[in-house]
């Protein structure tokens, strides 16, 4: 009995040891269980934005202005800029196919699973030779690949929720209503003021995502935060005339706001607000408290697409006699059918064919239109740093806002 006791009093001069121990480093009582160990890593999780498209090709064919492909995050996006800016330790994957490192944001990511669509052609559907492979989803591919739990991060952002519901698609819709008679470019997002009920709907899973991929990353993480959107569209008054021709080109983005820029501003400002208000939702339902919403809606204020000094990338310069012939075949196609009665029995195969390779060659044009800059994401990284440098209260004194 007496060994029984020394034995006793063993344990429990060990357990009090550990108890004042995990007190004076700063460990709370009753949270041992799942302190985080000493950590610089900075995980990255999101869309095209934090992946930095337009800076970056993920695509495996060449893009206009980034003839490489199936490049990795952009150095130069905001993740590795708030790193570098923090001290904190970040590895970037080299190619796009496969997620490793610590950035792991993918261009075209959702949030919600139930959202998710085919890869747009980054990598082989599906994906093979990699591992693990890449995938097109923040909580089932990003968050899983981050293995948190086996090497958790002093931060993790998130930024998700505008490619559930194809954000650049409700633009796209809305730059082509002037441009010809429906063209079938994008997806019209907003009704009488509002966004659709389809939109609507998307949302609401985005909201229901980011709560859970949030509440997931919180148990392995110091600090989690998530980052809303920017406006990349700019007021008609805002708008430069001298962004659409130069020279022989056209800048199709321009072009579309000049056309149309009252109503596409007004479309824009809708989707923000109903796309940012389901991001902020999913923060507040979140049973965290180590968790923030960083606002960059006003990011690039007054430097949108098509201004005197844009931060967002707009269209690639277009020859516009291209334009032209490009346009032409598109409603080419659609008027074949009304007419090919009167043609005897013409087929319209050929000349949908020519509309689909017209409707590719535009959009090559766009491709990363919206996106921003190297200057862009800089100020989105100089707003993710101020407000993380008074949350995560350990940073350099030269971070934060420049």
């Amino acid at each position: 009995m007496s060994g029984r006791r020394r034995v006793g009093v063993r344990v429990s001069a060990v357990a009090a040891l550990i108890a004042v121990t995990l007190t004076v480093i700063g460990v709370p009582a009753g949270t041992a269980g799942s302190y985080l160990p000493p950590t610089n890593r900075y995980v990255a999780l999101g869309d095209s934005v934090p992946y930095g498209h337009g800076l970056a090709n993920p695509y495996r064919t060449g893009q206009i202005g980034l003839p490489a492909i199936s490049q990795g995050p952009s150095v130069d996006a905001y993740p590795s800029l708030v790193a570098n800016a923090l001290g904190l330790s970040m590895s970037v994957r080299p190619s796009n196919c496969g997620l490793t490192g610590d950035q792991l944001a993918i261009s075209g990511a959702m949030a919600a699973n139930a959202n998710d669509h085919s890869g747009e052609g980054q990598c082989p559907n599906p994906p093979t030779g990699t591992n693990p492979p890449i995938g097109r989803n923040v909580q089932t591919d990003e968050l899983t690949a981050a293995m948190l739990a086996t090497n958790p991060a002093k931060l993790v952002t998130i930024q998700a929720g505008a490619d559930d519901f194809d954000f650049g698609g409700c633009l796209e819709w809305a730059l082509t209503q002037q441009l010809g008679v429906g063209l079938g470019f994008g997806t019209q997002c907003v009704q009488n003021g509002a966004v659709t009920k389809t939109v609507a709907s998307q949302l609401t899973l985005v909201t229901t995502a980011l709560t859970r991929i949030i509440e997931l990353a919180a148990r392995d993480a110091r600090h989690v935060a998530v980052v809303n959107y920017y406006q990349p569209v700019p007021s008609p008054s805002q708008f430069a005339a001298s962004s659409v021709l130069s020279g022989l080109n056209v800048n199709i983005v321009c072009l579309g706001l000049a056309e149309n820029g009252s109503s596409t501003y007004a479309t824009a400002q809708v989707v923000q607000n109903a796309l940012n208000q389901a991001i902020a939702k999913a923060v507040l339902d979140a049973d965290v408290s180590n968790v923030s919403l960083v606002d960059i809606s006003n990011v690039g204020s007054g430097q949108g697409m098509c201004t005197a000094n844009p931060v967002f990338f707009s269209g690639e310069p277009m020859p516009a006699v291209q334009l032209g012939v490009d346009l032409t075949s598109i409603l080419a196609a659609q008027t074949c059918p009304a007419i090919v009665g009167l043609l005897g029995p013409t087929s319209c195969a050929g000349i949908s064919t020519g509309a689909v390779g017209a409707e590719q060659d535009i959009k090559n044009y766009v491709w990363r239109a919206a996106h921003p800059t190297a200057s862009g994401q800089q100020e989105i990284a100089n707003a993710v740093e101020a407000q993380l440098c008074s949350e995560i209260a350990e940073c350099p004194p030269t971070s934060g806002a420049r």
